[in-house]
């Protein structure tokens, strides 16, 4: 298991001290539904973010305090997790944060007091790098090359001539360590659940093919649609 450093950044700074951060948690309401014939069938609720709680010891700092003394000011937040063993940085994101709760405790017989904040959040999420970010550090890795190929390059429109092409494809990266950055590749993420010709449904069943094909492979592949985008797009 990885051992992480844990930042809390607000006001583009980082905020020392701080010892505890509470989970990070989203929820959703679980409605039951009871029919008069017996049956019973549940259904998504409500959805909920849970407050989070920083907490750190009494220093010069103000950061809590200050923010505190303005409980509607509202702040978004980073968790910034560094392994400092091979570099590796996570971020989550927290949203339009505001304080519902700040609270000093002391303990006296140990003479340690504590500060703690606990945040209301609306929403949070991981920051992700781009693909090609990514590929590079599965790359480095594995001590290989990135190598970029566009789904096109791979569809021909016939499964056997697309299956020889994967074939290829997947045995070359896996002797060589190359992590395949599959480009152009939004038709993999879409679920064809409209039909409308023969022509749909071969090609739906191309598309299943690759996927299956990918799945089954040791190769690594980062699969990149074009909305995501890269940092060079020339």
């Amino acid at each position: 298991m990885r051992s992480f450093q844990v930042e809390v950044w607000w006001d583009g700074q980082a905020v020392p001290g701080v010892t505890g951060v509470t989970p990070l948690r989203d929820t959703v309401e679980v409605v039951t539904y009871r029919e008069v014939n017996g049956g019973v069938y549940k259904i998504p609720g409500r959805e909920d973010v849970a407050n989070v709680t920083l907490s750190r010891g009494v220093s010069e700092d103000l950061s809590f305090d200050l923010w505190a003394r303005g409980p509607l000011l509202k702040k978004d937040i980073e968790l910034r997790l560094l392994d400092a063993s091979d570099g590796l940085q996570v971020t989550y994101r927290l949203f339009r944060c505001w304080v519902s709760e700040y609270a000093v405790a002391a303990d006296v017989e140990a003479g340690v007091v504590t500060e703690s904040l606990s945040l209301s959040v609306n929403h949070w999420e991981r920051v992700t790098l781009p693909v090609d970010q990514l590929a590079d550090g599965l790359a480095r890795g594995r001590a290989g090359e990135v190598r970029r190929v566009p789904l096109g390059s791979i569809l021909t429109g016939d499964t056997d001539e697309t299956q020889k092409r994967l074939d290829v494809l997947l045995a070359e990266a896996e002797r060589s360590n190359t992590v395949l950055l599959l480009d152009e590749a939004d038709a993999l993420f879409s679920r064809r659940t409209d039909v409308q010709d023969a022509h749909d449904r071969y090609q739906a069943t191309e598309l299943d093919q690759v996927l299956d094909r990918l799945a089954g492979s040791t190769a690594a592949v980062v699969v990149a649609p074009p909305h995501l985008g890269t940092r060079d797009q020339g």
